[in-house]
């Protein structure tokens, strides 16, 4: 149970985002499937699953004493949180395994996702570095967004006290844009991505037009460490 409750945690600039864009646009925090896929109608009375947003999807176990749970995937091209192998569905129901330290979630493809390392507290966890998962589209593409303010103040987007920066991901080039930007982001940096979905092992990747090592895995993942940007600075990182 220890390790749900700490994936719970790395998600939480996840979902503090996710609750801004409730209180500024009005969108769902936790929504249906078929919010996302109406006209599938195998979603229609789907209600044992769930998404965080546009980009998570979320498998629970929900009876006592079982190992293993089933879910119905949406079409497209998912990918798994923990170890970034993708699944691509035609809209199937698939047997996952569930054991107790295990929360199945798959992040829908074209989707960037802001996380940071738990730790056992609110307070402790957000002074950790950032780390940033993207999961590429078909067409190698990708967009996320991450709100931060300082965790506690009211009214901080309506002051102006809070930092919005868009990420996107096109034509092999990951660019993180600050839109607007306040002192709490120079306390956090972002420090590794990792990249679902890449299909061609790179030869060498760019920061800002500079080398930065790199390991790819035979699951196509691209992982990139030791980052150790200011939250407030954008960046671009190019893998060729």
């Amino acid at each position: 149970m220890k390790d749900v409750l700490l994936t719970r945690y790395s998600l939480l600039p996840f979902l503090y985002t996710l609750f801004h864009r409730a209180h500024v646009h009005g969108d769902t925090v936790a929504r249906p499937l078929f919010f996302e896929f109406p006209g599938d109608v195998a979603t229609w009375d789907l209600d044992r699953q769930f998404l965080w947003g546009r980009s998570l999807l979320v498998t629970p176990v929900l009876e006592p004493g079982v190992d293993s749970v089933t879910g119905y995937v949406p079409q497209g091209t998912w990918y798994d949180f923990y170890t970034g192998s993708s699944v691509t569905s035609s809209g199937e129901v698939l047997k996952m395994s569930a054991p107790l330290e295990h929360l199945n979630l798959h992040i829908r493809e074209g989707s960037i996702l802001p996380t940071q390392k738990p730790g056992t507290t609110t307070e402790v966890t957000r002074g950790n570095p950032l780390h940033l998962i993207v999961a590429l589209s078909s067409h190698a593409t990708a967009w996320g967004d991450l709100f931060w303010d300082d965790g506690e103040s009211l009214d901080t987007f309506e002051k102006g006290d809070y930092s919005y920066v868009v990420f996107n991901v096109t034509q092999n080039v990951f660019t993180s844009t600050v839109l607007h930007a306040s002192t709490e982001a120079t306390k956090v940096t972002i420090g590794s991505l990792s990249i679902f979905g890449v299909q061609t092992p790179p030869s060498k990747v760019l920061l800002n037009g500079q080398e930065k090592p790199f390991s790819y895995l035979d699951n196509q993942v691209l992982a990139v460490s030791d980052l150790g940007i200011s939250l407030h600075q954008g960046f671009s990182l190019q893998w060729l």
